[in-house]
């Protein structure tokens, strides 16, 4: 794992993210004063992009780089261990995929297909923790938005802190109302320059939370299991 070259593409990506942010916040500076706040209207939906796009780019590298590492399943943490289950866990959970002793003579006994499935995942557990680690794709899911919870779970399937931005979600929670809003035609207002700062480095808190969790874990080792 090369941790230089994964800290520099999470320095590259936030640089032109930031950069951009700064770019239009920059020109709104220099328009008009009756301008500016119609100008910062525009720029909220930049900034949602950024704050978005980031936290997607930094989960997927981590999950690219855990993936990469060959670990076995009885080296990781539990979250990594679960994370990369995950199909394993959907179809233990799928009622339809039911005994073959008994699909004939139950079919529809629930409570017997689900000792059928508990049992064959307990036959297949050591099987589970030496094969090699491939979370999916699928495990990091913005969903139609990054709201706070959804930035939790996300946090929280990679075994990450999930509740230590609570100080900024009530601001993150008006990023996505504003620019809802102003995506679906339901606000034409301008953004003041206070509130829209207030926005903007909440959005940035949340960017250096994500970075620091997603190096501070691949350089202390933290997605591995701990004796």
């Amino acid at each position: 794992m090369d941790l230089d070259s994964l800290w520099a593409q999470i320095e590259q990506e936030q640089s032109w993210r930031t950069d951009e942010i700064r770019f239009f916040d920059n020109h709104a500076a220099g328009l008009p004063t009756e301008d500016q706040d119609k100008f910062r209207r525009a720029n909220i939906l930049v900034l949602y992009s950024h704050y978005e796009g980031f936290c997607k780019f930094v989960f997927s590298l981590y999950v690219n780089a855990i993936n990469s590492a060959t670990l076995k399943g009885v080296d990781v943490n539990f979250s990594i261990l679960a994370a990369s289950l995950n199909d394993v866990f959907k179809a233990l959970r799928n009622p339809e995929i039911k005994s073959s002793e008994f699909g004939t003579s139950s079919p529809e006994d629930k409570k017997l297909h689900i000792f059928y499935r508990d049992k064959s995942f307990l036959e297949k557990l050591n099987d589970f923790e030496n094969q090699i680690v491939v979370i999916p794709d699928s495990i990091v899911d913005t969903e139609s938005n990054l709201k706070p919870v959804v930035l939790r779970k996300n946090l929280y399937r990679l075994g990450f802190p999930h509740d230590g931005l609570k100080s900024v979600e009530g601001t993150i929670h008006r990023l996505l109302h504003i620019r809802n809003e102003i995506a679906h035609g339901a606000s034409n207002r301008g953004i003041p320059v206070g509130e829209y700062q207030d926005i903007r480095n909440a959005a940035f808190d949340v960017m250096n939370a994500v970075k620091r969790y997603v190096m501070n874990s691949l350089t202390k080792s933290e997605y591995l299991r701990r004796a």
